[in-house]
């Protein structure tokens, strides 16, 4: 089950506002085997995933994320294990909110007070 963080990002020029999550998926290369790989933010144009697979940029790839179908990407830019990818049609802004909401959990609540005798 994906776990997921939220906080909205700075877009530094960027098309689409990005989301910091932590969400398990799946990555496959044309032909390729799946590779697991933890996308650490995301937008409606593209994310950012931690893999140790031998790309290079332009490499068109397909990511399968929780609860969602296979989205065709390709690899704009690597470094030190970290990959940016785009998409090559956006995700709709409901999907990503989705997503990055997906393994968010309330906080338990806090009782303040006297506890009851035994």
């Amino acid at each position: 089950m994906p776990r997921a963080q939220l906080a909205i990002l700075p877009t530094d020029n960027r098309r689409a506002a990005r989301r910091v999550v932590n969400l398990a998926a799946r990555l496959r290369e044309p032909g390729a085997r799946l590779l697991d790989v933890e996308v650490s933010n995301l937008s409606t144009t593209g994310f950012m995933a931690h893999c140790d697979a031998a790309l290079e940029a332009g490499d068109p790839v397909w990511l399968k994320l929780p609860g969602c179908a296979p989205e065709a990407a390709k690899v704009v830019w690597i470094e030190d294990g970290k990959v940016g990818f785009e998409f090559n049609t956006p995700l709709h802004e409901a999907t990503v909110e989705t997503l990055a909401n997906a393994g968010r959990k309330t906080p338990p609540r806090r009782h303040f007070g006297i506890l009851p005798r035994r």
